[in-house]
């Protein structure tokens, strides 16, 4: 293997896409991507040959007056939104590969609870239709619950669609909850002990879900995640502050899993297999873009028995998903392809419109995508081609535009291309 390349990059030119330089002091209103402000863009790319390149520009700390407190580093840690979910399908694909469960299981022989959408409640739910979202459970209830609360307890008739298990794709974070709680069960560890134990550690990932067990220096270096928007991006001011979203305080509150009001942070008093919820499963992983190419190279098979040929064949093969419901976040122009073992993967076709960021050049491969607190990341493996592309953009000041090819927004479309260009080394 060829030995890692970091690349620091002061400005990075790409139609009008500019990143400027960024230094302790200076304002961070110049730094645009994909014609908006952005707050911090970092991103890394593998190319063919194992040659590994990445690049930071931005804040990862932001004071009041909008001034840089401290710059965006390529080994910043940041709150990855749902490219974590990538790393859960890992961690259902390891127990399987130790045989201590399958994915076409009915999931409630290893929660010990009857998991039923009571519109269909003789249709079994697995853990494969959880992973592919085609389970029918839905977010219309909720999705994270408070230390003291069971998972159980909080899934009712809102948390599903109309639909059977099985026959329709609907992006749902709660399912991941349940999948979380599944990995408590079946691993007897709390889910970021159990992470860590599975998928992280193996790997020499230094990431964490929710701050919970991350090196004091990952702690201190984490990035902010930041909007102009004082409602969480229901209205925006363009030319006002950046508003921190998230990890502003890291962990929030002092306390790595949400509580009920007045409550105390006691984890010692949680017993793992009860509230899946906790450490949030479904976007809670804070973890490098680096990192994030380590997660690609295992989805590759160059983590030698790391995951078996069967898991490896089940991550990365992709599958048609099947008919759209009417979840918030569900997108069947984007999220066309998801793999037998529960990742989003990419068409290839160049299509405009579609799932193909850099149309007409084809993308291929398969990973995640994430959306969350003003952040938009993402996770994109084709072993075909040899390539790993990763990235993090950590606030906007605008709802981000739409992209000018595809359904990834304008920002992503730009740090693609950069990204893209890097490894075919027209970077300037």
């Amino acid at each position: 293997m060829r030995p890692v390349r970091w690349v620091a990059r002061c400005a990075l030119v790409l139609g009008t896409a500019f990143l400027g330089s960024a230094a302790p002091g200076l304002a961070q209103d110049s730094l645009i991507l994909g014609d908006v402000a952005v707050s911090g863009v970092v991103a890394a790319s593998m190319d063919s040959a194992g040659a590994q390149q990445g690049f930071a520009q931005g804040a990862a700390e932001l004071a009041p007056d909008g001034t840089i407190v401290r710059p965006l580093r390529v080994d910043s840690a940041v709150r990855i939104a749902s490219v974590s979910k990538l790393a859960v399908a890992i961690a259902l694909h390891r127990l399987a590969d130790q045989g201590r469960l399958a994915l076409d299981d009915d999931t409630s022989q290893h929660l010990g609870w009857a998991l039923r959408n009571p519109a269909h409640p003789d249709a079994h739910i697995t853990l494969r239709q959880l992973l592919r979202h085609e389970s029918s459970l839905s977010d219309g209830g909720g999705y994270s619950f408070p230390l003291g609360q069971r998972l159980r307890d909080r899934i009712g008739p809102a948390s599903f669609s109309s639909a059977a298990p099985g026959t329709a794709f609907d992006y749902a974070n709660l399912g991941y909850a349940v999948l979380g709680e599944v990995i408590e069960a079946v691993s007897g560890e709390r889910f970021d002990i159990a992470m860590r134990t599975l998928v992280l550690d193996p790997l020499y990932i230094g990431g964490c879900f929710n701050w919970s067990g991350c090196e004091p220096e990952h702690v201190e270096g984490g990035a902010v995640l930041y909007r102009k928007s004082t409602d969480y991006g229901e209205s925006w001011k363009p030319d006002g502050p950046w508003v921190p979203q998230v990890d502003a305080e890291r962990p929030a509150r002092g306390c790595p899993v949400p509580l009920a009001e007045g409550a105390s942070c006691d984890l010692a008093s949680y017993r793992p297999g009860t509230n899946g919820s906790l450490f949030s499963p479904q976007g809670g992983l804070r973890i490098r873009v680096m990192d994030l190419i380590k997660l690609g190279r295992a989805l590759m098979g160059k983590w030698p028995g790391f995951l078996s040929d069967a898991s490896l064949e089940s991550l990365m093969t992709p599958v048609p998903v099947k008919t759209g419901g009417d979840g918030a976040e569900t997108d069947t122009g984007l999220m066309q392809l998801w793999s037998k073992g529960g990742l989003h993967c990419f068409s290839g076709t160049g299509k405009p419109g579609t799932d193909q960021p850099l149309a007409p050049m084809p993308t291929a491969g398969c990973g995640h995508l994430g959306e969350a607190y003003g952040l938009h990341s993402g996770l994109i493996v084709d072993p075909a081609a040899g390539t790993i592309l990763a990235y993090a953009i950590t606030g906007t000041a605008d709802a981000p535009p739409v992209g000018r090819n595809s359904r990834f927004t304008a920002p992503e479309e730009a740090v693609l291309k950069m990204l893209v260009d890097q490894i075919a080394g027209k970077t300037p």
